[in-house]
């Protein structure tokens, strides 16, 4: 299905007439290879192979006696394709898929093999009639766990590893680099995200029409300031140091464009082939093969002869950045072909590869070196250039200001992609798209909390050792950090007190703490950890240790992001836990259920929560609940709270600081202060499925539930699974078994180095190797 988009997308690009001519074709076609596929369900393949299975481990629960949340199965209709049953098969499959079914404290459990049997079984009988599982939306970054972990992890499958020949949509951030390196106005971004939770750049999105409308629009622009002017240094040629008037008209930045800007008759051969081979080296990062120079060229002089040199010189970039390539990663495998029928990249792929695995720009001046001295063909030569590109320091992007876009630390973030995972991996980048009341918290800065939430990963980074470990546990926060030159000037400013504007600071400084220099942008956003202006000796040297505070699953901006708009969300919480860090599966909500909980004011969250325990909800509901309450010592801004505050109506207040809000309100309107009562916080919760005995069970609290999760292995492993799938951008295999073992051994082995985990992803075959879908 995945191929088809591309097909598609390639049809869009090349003429919607082709897509119009072949589609008569292509129904007709697809109309009969469904009608020569389909062959009735055969009963005594059911009544043989697959009653027994349902008899033996569903009926005893879902009977028409006891049906366990009004679902039976003891009277299944065989015949599947008929179709009478169909959504009672859909939901059997569901459950077995994902392993809800038996439930865990069942009496009998059916061996791997069987599973994996029936549900081969009815999914090949559901296809049959156009239903079971959408093969496409199982393509999905949040279906990956649907492949069995135990399986996966258990040496069994040898391989070999391959990812499929494909072109990989480019992203916005590729793009707006591109903008950027060639200083081109910025257009629409043609390239949406996947857009959802999790990874948002995979290799099944594709090109549709309104990739190629924004890119239509864009192209006419690029092509104008290409050929028109380029950026000189200040003043401009009218005097103005404007940024915006430092052009100069009618001058190219490239010679070879100037050449036939204003040509009127038949170019010269060499500037024509000058002009191509610019072209393409300008906008796909090569030179045009011979063919492609004859056709190209072939194409700008038929342009000129009908619109002079300007138009034809607009018309040739227009082509190719319309072009496949520079709408899609190529990549097709055009190495030799083993005897398996894989092929490995080739050098010019593999270079490309490397540089967008870790960046948004082609590939750098060493990697083209690489290519042209053919030392680009083996993974020796691969691991060679990726610890290149690994070894530098993140330190840089501490000292840049907050910007709103996040994307244009070209310079300072050298591998922007490294970092962009694990914003993506943790969710904490949808801190943004939480609207808060700032009634509640008038100093919440969400694009700070992000920030701080960057340079603390980026810290763990730099010592790169127990990578994943520290992520989960460390209490070692970076907060409104400041570099010590800026620190060093803003403490000069506060003694030189000119004017009195810096006396309380001064005063604050005398005493023998240090004022908060984090700059005054962000407010007093630091209180959500805790922090008061008035007493906080603000620290010099960061990261440092923050009370109350284990890791990223209790950094403010992880709780924002995974919070609702007025209060926590356990559940969501819960079920980030169980999928991101568990590698369990949960159903999506099914259609009909309300799952709306009560905005009693009198109740707590997990008060409220309480309908979920219910037999119908508690079957998912289970795996998310204790996973998630523990973190209700955090508000839904991320401060901590010991206790729970209610009014003279027994209505809860919420945390300290609203509390203080509604007294100060109060207070405003000449009333009395109000009276408060609290109760402490029950921060109890469980951990179940870390697949270690001695670490599941009862947690005491959040912190509690981090260390846990920290020592287990399947954690771990779940991490390593996890980077698997953004760097190949697709859902692992049972074929990548022996490459997902040998990354998880590398980062053991190396003391838990995410550069080791990542040289071996990015050196396996599962990155390296292409082979045709069959």
């Amino acid at each position: 299905m995945t191929r088809f988009f591309h097909l598609f997308a390639l049809l869009l690009l090349c003429g919607l007439e082709l897509l119009l001519a072949m589609a008569p074709v292509a129904a007709v076609a697809a109309e009969s290879a469904v009608s020569d596929a389909f062959t009735p369900t055969r009963l005594a393949e059911f009544e043989q192979q697959i009653q027994p299975f349902v008899a033996r481990y569903c009926t005893e629960c879902h009977n028409e006696v006891s049906a366990e949340v009004g679902f039976r199965l003891d009277n299944l209709d065989g015949m599947v394709t008929a179709g009478q049953d169909t959504e009672r098969w859909e939901k059997t499959l569901e459950m077995l898929d994902i392993g809800d079914m038996p439930p865990e404290d069942a009496d009998q459990q059916p061996s791997k093999a069987d599973r994996r049997r029936v549900v081969a079984w009815i999914t090949a009988e559901l296809k049959k009639i156009g239903r079971g599982p959408d093969d496409a939306r199982l393509e999905r970054p949040e279906f990956g766990n649907r492949v069995d972990h135990e399986d996966l992890f258990s040496g069994q499958h040898q391989g070999p590893a391959f990812s499929p020949s494909r072109l990989w949509r480019k992203t916005s951030q590729i793009h707006r680099d591109f903008e950027a390196s060639l200083r081109l106005p910025q257009g629409a971004s043609p390239f949406t995200p996947r857009g959802g939770e999790g990874f948002q750049d995979y290799d099944y999105l594709f090109a549709n029409e309104a990739t190629i409308i924004s890119m239509r629009l864009n192209t006419s622009n690029y092509a104008a300031e290409i050929l028109d002017g380029r950026m000189v240094n200040p003043p401009g040629p009218d005097g103005k140091t404007d940024r915006n008037q430092r052009v100069r008209e009618g001058v190219s930045r490239f010679r070879e464009f100037n050449d036939l800007k204003e040509v009127a008759g038949e170019p010269a051969a060499e500037a024509v082939a000058a002009a191509v081979d610019r072209a393409f080296t300008v906008l796909v990062y090569r030179q045009p093969s011979a063919a492609e120079a004859e056709r190209y060229g072939a194409f700008l002089r038929k342009s000129i002869s009908i619109g002079g040199g300007r138009m034809g010189l607009e018309n040739l970039l227009t082509a190719i950045m319309l072009s496949p390539e520079f709408i899609y990663r190529q990549e097709i495998g055009l190495g030799p072909k083993l005897p398996d029928g894989r092929r490995m990249l080739s050098p010019p792929e593999i270079a490309l590869a490397i540089a967008y695995a870790l960046t948004n720009s082609p590939p750098d001046t060493q990697l083209q070196q690489a290519v042209a001295a053919g030392k680009l063909s083996t993974q020796a030569d691969v691991e060679r250039e990726v610890r290149r590109m690994l070894d530098v320091s993140t330190k840089d992007y501490w000292e840049y200001e907050i910007n709103h876009t996040f994307e244009s630390h070209r310079e300072a973030c050298r591998n922007p992609r490294v970092l962009r995972f694990f914003r993506e991996f943790f969710g904490y980048n949808r801190v943004f798209d939480v609207f808060k009341d700032e009634t509640r918290n008038p100093h919440h800065k969400p694009q700070f909390l992000f920030k701080d939430a960057d340079l603390f990963v980026l810290s763990i980074l730099e010592e790169d050792q127990q990578v994943l470990q520290q992520l989960l546990t460390s209490d070692r926060y970076v907060v409104h950090y400041t570099s010590p030159r800026q620190a060093e000037r803003k403490l000069e400013q506060i003694r030189k007190n000119d004017k009195g504007k810096n006396a309380e600071d001064l005063q604050r400084l005398q005493s023998g703490r240090t004022p908060v220099l984090g700059g005054y942008r962000g407010g007093q956003y630091y209180t959500t950890y805790g922090f008061e202006k008035e007493t906080w000796d603000y620290p010099l040297e960061q990261p440092f240790v923050v009370p109350h505070r284990a890791g990223m699953l209790t950094h403010p901006a992880w709780l924002v992001a995974h919070s609702g708009n007025f209060d926590n969300d356990p559940i969501r919480r819960g079920k980030w836990i169980r999928e991101r860090l568990l590698a369990d599966t949960i159903p999506d909500i099914p259609i009909g259920v309300d799952a709306a909980l009560t905005d009693d004011p009198h109740l707590t969250l997990r008060e409220k929560l309480a309908k979920t325990t219910r037999s119908e909800c508690w079957r998912c509901h289970r795996k998310m609940n204790p996973l998630g309450l523990p973190f209700e010592a955090y508000d839904d801004f991320g401060r901590y709270r010991d206790n729970i505050y209610y009014d003279d109506n027994q209505e809860i207040a919420g945390t300290f600081y609203e509390r203080e809000t509604r007294n100060k309100i109060a207070q405003r309107r000449n009333g009395p202060g109000l009276t408060f009562t609290t109760r402490p916080v029950d921060t109890t919760g469980a951990l179940a499925g870390s697949g270690d005995a001695q670490l599941d069970g009862e947690v005491e609290n959040a912190q509690d539930l981090v260390q846990r999760l920290a020592k287990s292995e399947r954690v771990r492993q779940s991490f390593v699974r996890h980077a698997f799938r953004y760097w190949m951008g697709r859902n692992e295999t049972l074929n990548d078994s022996p490459k997902l073992m040998a990354a998880d051994r590398a980062y053991v082995k190396s003391g838990g180095s995410f550069k080791e985990l990542l040289v071996s992803l990015l050196t396996s075959d599962s990155f390296l190797m292409r082979k045709d879908e069959e």
